[in-house]
């Protein structure tokens, strides 16, 4: 989007714009009704066209030839506030802070988990970052990921006692990664589908 506000009409002169006679089809399958729908479905077509659609063709490819299960995962969990040393900084998309703010603003509360957000709690590494007031269920977050991640590492297979059961992708199901950890249908296929027919 650009500069652009976030509204209809602006999205949809950007998706004309970038995808041309593809447009319609993107527009269909990244539908907004409204201006309050606009970033959010932006930033889901950005992010597919930048990195999902090539790591969603590399994941299908293995699913599909590589005789082995899939274990796929969406991270969600948001980092907590920040500690009181660094109010008024602004935290980065791919990590790290920006300082410079007003101690009396407030950072934006933020749209989603960040990239590059999980590195640090699947390898337990939580209390070395002092930006962030660490929370109980951070650490428990953090612990089913080291677990998942020992466990597939040792025996190929994520799942353990105790944990969640984590269905393959060849069963159709992605693993949400939270405080409530869960494997649900993979919602984003038809997307990754289409773009790779249109975007090859």
């Amino acid at each position: 989007m650009a500069k652009e506000p976030f509204t209809v009409a602006a999205y949809q002169a950007a998706v004309a714009r970038i995808h041309k006679e593809n447009a319609a089809e993107i527009l269909k399958a990244y539908l907004v009704n409204k201006d309050g729908e606009v970033e959010k479905v932006a930033t889901m077509l950005a992010s597919d066209s930048f990195t999902g659609l090539s790591t969603w063709r590399w994941i299908d490819a293995s699913a599909r030839t590589g005789g082995k299960p899939v274990y796929r995962y969406y991270y969600e969990r948001l980092r907590p506030k920040m500690t009181p040393e660094f109010a008024g900084a602004t935290a980065n998309l791919a990590g790290g802070v920006t300082r410079g703010g007003s101690v009396a603003a407030a950072p934006p509360p933020p749209k989603g988990a960040v990239h590059s957000a999980e590195i640090e709690y699947a390898l337990g590494n939580l209390a070395t970052n002092k930006v962030y007031a660490w929370e109980p269920a951070d650490c428990q977050v953090s612990k089913t990921m080291q677990e998942y991640f020992a466990n597939f590492i040792k025996t190929g297979n994520p799942n353990g006692k105790g944990l969640p059961k984590w269905s393959t992708l060849q069963d159709g199901k992605v693993m949400h990664l939270d405080v409530k950890s869960e494997a649900r249908p993979d919602q984003n296929r038809s997307r990754y589908e289409l773009l790779d027919e249109l975007l090859r």
